[in-house]
Order: structure tokens, then C-alpha cells, then sequence
């Protein structure tokens, strides 16, 4: 063996195996870890979602709750002119800031109906797509699975839904 070693053509073939062995091999690691996209960037398990953008993609949604709100302020304004038509000016202020109180109460009330649909459609988005939690996406910089297209759409699907099943109780109530 020393012998083989000794020659000087057999030395310089043997250093280009032992390099050539040593650069596929690092090829070969390099590839297959680039086609292994688990080691490569692990999925996000927390999802952002824009909230303002779907409530404006969902025009049933915003429209339901300004003609909710319109009709509680009109029901109030009505109320407030019938109380209020025979009392003294101190007397109608005292009305107006007990009325203002009973609205804004009724307001976050609609509010929260809202908001209840909305998270609704964000869990159920979430729970399907294995998201442990989910942020506005105003709070984020960088990263997270964006899902407002999806809570739209789970969204849009679900207050069609409710308005068939709605639609479907008034008709068997006539």
C-alpha cells in the first residue's frame, strides 16, 4: 500500500475521489434539505386576519347594522318626542341623557352582535386550518397566515345562511 501511495499520480487521484465524495455529499444534504420545506420554514401556526376589510367585503353585514342602529335611533327619537312634549326644558335634558344612556347600551349591544359574528367565522376558520391563535393584523409586522379572505367567505356563507333560515321561519309562520 505504501508503495501505491508513494507515486505521485496515484496520491493526486486519490485526493480528487476523497474531494469529489466530499462535494456530492454536501450537494446531496443541500437538495434534499431544500426539498424538505418542513426544515426549510416551518408553517405558521398564528393567523391574522383584517377585520375592517371583512366587514366591507360583507355588505349584508355592515348594511344589518346600520339599519339596526337607524331604526333603535328612530324608535328613540320617537319615544323621546312623545316624553318629551309637555316637560319643562330641565326635565328634557334629564330624558336626553337618560335616552342617550339607553341607546349606547343598545348600541354596544349591536356592537357586540357583530362582533360575535365576525369571531365566529374567525374560530371556525382557525379550528379548520389548525391555527392556535389568531391577531388583528394591525398588530403585526411580520409573518402569520393572512385569513381574511377565508373569515369573509366562512362569514359571507354563514349570514346566508341565517338570512335562508330566517326567510324560512317567516314563511311557515304565514
Amino acid at each position: 500500500m505504501m508503495s501505491f501511495l508513494g507515486n505521485k499520480k496515484y496520491i493526486k487521484i486519490f485526493s480528487f475521489v476523497i474531494a469529489a465524495v466530499f462535494i456530492i455529499s454536501v450537494g446531496a444534504i443541500a437538495v434534499t434539505s431544500m426539498g424538505n420545506t418542513a426544515m426549510a420554514s416551518p408553517k405558521s401556526d398564528i393567523g391574522i386576519v383584517n377585520r375592517r376589510e371583512v366587514v366591507s367585503a360583507n355588505s349584508s353585514l355592515a348594511s344589518d347594522y346600520q339599519q339596526k342602529l337607524k331604526e333603535t335611533a328612530d324608535k328613540m327619537q320617537q319615544d323621546f318626542d312623545a316624553k318629551s312634549k309637555d316637560l319643562s326644558d330641565a326635565d328634557k335634558q334629564k330624558l336626553f341623557e337618560e335616552m342617550q344612556q339607553q341607546f349606547n347600551e343598545k348600541r354596544s349591544a349591536i356592537d357586540k352582535e357583530m362582533e360575535d359574528k365576525i369571531n365566529g367565522a374567525v374560530k371556525t376558520v382557525a379550528e379548520k386550518r389548525g391555527l392556535t391563535l389568531v391577531v388583528e393584523k394591525a398588530a403585526v409586522i411580520y409573518g402569520g397566515t393572512d385569513i381574511t379572505k377565508d373569515v369573509s367567505d366562512a362569514l359571507n356563507k354563514s349570514l346566508t345562511s341565517d338570512k335562508g333560515q330566517a326567510e324560512k321561519a317567516s314563511a311557515d309562520k304565514k
